[in-house]
């Protein structure tokens, strides 16, 4: 709530009743993503361990997408269309899907064969959710006292 500003719900019950609204909250859980989008985005591409930088790619596709909005709840979700991101967060283990090996160079320069290859987990978002959910809050927080001030001038 703002210093010095008092809000008395009595006299402000159908202000504040308009002000929360589907778009109030819509705009709330966006000010939450745009946190978490951007402690991710300085995850991925700090080079936190094993995640290593070549193009930026997976930087610059972590976005924030409005997701189901009700008079009562908004939802976005945070993430990226990469089709490698999924393996960086969570790690697993790539097969050869169309041919007996899978086939590689690496930066030296020498081929290399494998029948499968583990990839560790290198998490970027969760961290930028776990590790931030008082910025997260403080954002989501903000937001809403600022449609409720403005509804109640």
């Amino acid at each position: 709530m703002p210093k010095g500003k008092v809000i008395v719900l009595e006299d402000n019950f159908d202000a504040v009743r308009n002000a929360v609204t589907g778009a109030m909250l819509m705009d709330a859980a966006e000010a939450g993503g745009f946190v978490i989008e951007g402690r991710a985005k300085i995850n991925a591409g700090s080079g936190r361990p094993g995640l290593n930088i070549k193009t930026g790619a997976l930087v610059n596709s972590i976005k924030v997408n409005k997701g189901k909005k009700t008079k009562t709840r908004a939802d976005v979700n945070v993430g990226t269309n990469m089709i490698y991101a999924r393996i960086h967060e969570l790690g697993g283990i790539i097969k050869p899907v169309a041919a007996k090996m899978l086939s590689w160079v690496s930066d030296t320069g020498e081929r290399i064969f494998a029948n499968l290859v583990h990839i560790p987990a290198r998490p970027y978002l969760r961290p930028a959710m776990d590790e931030h959910e008082p910025e997260i809050v403080k954002a989501v927080e903000t937001e809403i006292w600022r449609n409720l001030d403005k509804a109640t001038r």
